[in-house]
């Protein structure tokens, strides 16, 4: 005689939950969204999180660009936040690298003026017959009552963010690995 048996959740009918599923709902369970119970998604967790807690400053940190013209030359434009000495106040540089084919950067002179705080006719040429491969910037975001919140996206797909809670002392953090998904982790204190 052969005996069967059924793990629990298929004997109560529930669905099997992903770990990273089970953390972001430890960590911050106004977030909770069954949707997400096998793989969270990023993009929707963003949104949802837009809603539920409330923006009063965003802050882009950087945009990388990676570029390709049409001989096949490969650049990385970088646009990064630089804090200035008056306060509240930023200032965004410019900087330009020749990519080789192992990826690595030579950086390309650029006039002072297009290297602090380049204006859309500053960055125009540079995009001249460019491909544009890949598009990623990072925000961060201030919401009420002590929350923050920090994401980097490349073109539309949000593949990194961080979720934190300074009064509640909690962070949620997920990262799209690829080949394993989306990883959540949550940390309490």
């Amino acid at each position: 005689m052969l005996a069967i048996t059924l793990p629990a959740f298929a004997e109560t009918q529930e669905k099997p939950v992903s770990l990273s599923y089970v953390n972001l709902v430890k960590c911050f369970p106004e977030l909770k969204n069954e949707l997400w119970g096998i793989k969270v998604n990023l993009n929707q967790l963003k949104e949802e999180s837009d809603r539920k807690f409330a923006t009063s400053n965003s802050l882009l940190r950087y945009r990388q660009l990676l570029l390709k013209d049409p001989q096949g030359q490969k650049k990385r434009m970088r646009l990064a936040a630089v804090k200035t000495s008056k306060k509240g106040k930023l200032s965004y540089s410019l900087t330009i690298d020749k990519l080789d084919e192992k990826g690595e950067g030579r950086s390309i002179d650029l006039p002072q003026a297009h290297r602090s705080n380049p204006n859309l006719v500053n960055l125009a040429p540079y995009f001249l017959n460019e491909e544009i491969l890949e598009d990623e910037y990072s925000y961060f975001d201030t919401k009420l009552n002590g929350i923050t919140m920090s994401y980097k996206r490349n073109f539309k797909d949000i593949f990194e963010v961080e979720i934190s809670d300074t009064r509640s002392q909690r962070r949620l953090f997920c990262e799209d690995k690829k080949n394993l998904g989306v990883v959540c982790t949550c940390s309490l204190r």
